[in-house]
């Protein structure tokens, strides 16, 4: 009977340990603050990581926007902060230490109309919230706005500087990214943007699995010296 209870409690802990493992995904740590500073209310922002990850966006309310982030966590690299109007911008931010506060400041530069014809640019996606970019033929980020009931629209101008690539982000997805043709007067070019979800991390289960079969081995000497 001893060595029945013995093997049982062995057993026991090895499943303990290893569904422990498989369930613990979770991310800790010490915390600490990324404040934006910014002169446009309203102006989404979100911290971009080494990995080109994006964090949840925040809007920016009385001038500033914060993130909370975990020190220990992969770092960010950069905030993008963008708005209608206005050109969207980037900056470089640092790391704080945990309690800290690191500060950047990003400053909005309005878009100026320039005149001339019009066309629109429609872009279609399921995800609800989703951020869309049109991206100029130099690169450039022309113009920003927000997927809602499946579809952002954009008014641009058919002599302007022309748009080549629409780009859609959202958390929890992968980013993607579309040709587009610029419109004629009075004409619609419409794209739509299929995003695929972020594959769930995984965490390896091996060293708690390890301390598992440590007690379950040690259960079996007890039941040879028995």
């Amino acid at each position: 009977m001893k060595k029945i209870t013995i093997l049982l409690i062995a057993v026991v802990t090895l499943a303990l340990f290893a569904s422990a493992a498989a369930a613990d995904n979770s991310v800790g740590g010490d915390r600490g603050v990324i404040q934006l500073k910014c002169n446009v209310d309203g102006a989404t922002a979100v911290l971009v990581s080494i990995n080109g990850d994006e964090s949840e966006p925040q809007t920016v309310t009385n001038g500033q926007a914060e993130f909370s982030v975990y020190t220990t966590g992969t770092p960010y690299k950069e905030v993008k902060v963008s708005a209608d109007g206005y050109e969207t911008a980037t900056a470089a931010v640092t790391m704080p230490a945990k309690g800290e506060t690191s500060t950047v400041t990003v400053d909005l530069t309005e878009i100026k109309p320039i005149g001339g014809d019009r066309g629109v640019i429609q872009v279609r996606s399921t995800i609800e919230g989703a951020t869309v970019e049109l991206i100029s033929v130099s690169g450039t980020v022309a113009y920003t706005g927000t997927i809602k009931d499946g579809q952002a629209e954009f008014s641009v101008y058919t002599t302007g500087t022309p748009i080549t690539q629409v780009r859609v982000s959202a958390t929890g997805y992968e980013t993607a990214t579309e040709p587009i043709m610029m419109p004629a007067k009075g004409e619609t070019a419409t794209v739509d943007v299929t995003l695929t979800p972020v594959p769930a991390p995984t965490k390896s289960p091996m060293g708690l699995a390890v301390l598992g079969l440590i007690g379950a081995v040690g259960a079996v000497v007890l039941l040879r010296r028995d």
